[in-house]
């Protein structure tokens, strides 16, 4: 209440009384603000577990399938790189590294294939002066060479392929 006191003065008074009758409505605003704030905890953990899960465990989930393909020898898939932060730009290296693997792996292939068929042409091309020598041999054991000429011939013959076989390995 407001006062103004026998000296001209002005007061104010306040009279306390009984706070029982709100204790009720001091109660139900307690609890309503418990549950907003339970509610609001709740609804940004969700999200915060959304946004985790998006950005850390998906990717780290694709690295190991990832993984798991290279373990078993596949190369042949691509990993699909979302994010810019850390945890992208390791999926970009981990991709740059699969696709070099696979690079390196083709050019191994490639060159294996190669050695086979160098392996291969220069066996065919020492069997030819060997074959050729074989026969000159078992003409002079057969006694096909019958005279000194003839002989002379067969063995020049056998002194030239075996030249060649030389000459083919070095």
């Amino acid at each position: 209440l407001d006062l103004v006191f026998l000296d001209g003065s002005e007061g104010s008074a306040f009279i306390v009384t009984s706070v029982r009758g709100m204790i009720p409505q001091v109660k139900s605003l307690l609890i309503d603000m418990g549950l907003a704030i339970i509610s609001i905890l709740i609804f940004t953990s969700a999200l915060l577990t959304v946004w985790i899960y998006k950005s850390i465990v998906t990717p780290i989930h694709h690295l190991e399938i990832a993984t798991q393909n290279i373990k078993e020898g596949n190369l042949d898939f691509e990993m699909q790189v979302e994010g810019k932060d850390e945890i992208g730009q390791l999926c970009r290296d981990f991709e740059e590294m699969r696709r070099r693997l696979k690079e390196s792996t083709e050019e191994k292939v490639r060159v294996d294939q190669q050695n086979k068929e160098l392996i291969s042409n220069i066996s065919h091309d020492l069997k030819t002066p060997i074959t050729a020598v074989k026969g000159y041999v078992e003409g002079l054991m057969d006694g096909v060479a019958d005279t000194p000429e003839k002989q002379e011939k067969y063995i020049r013959t056998i002194y030239n392929k075996a030249n060649d076989m030389d000459r083919l390995i070095n």
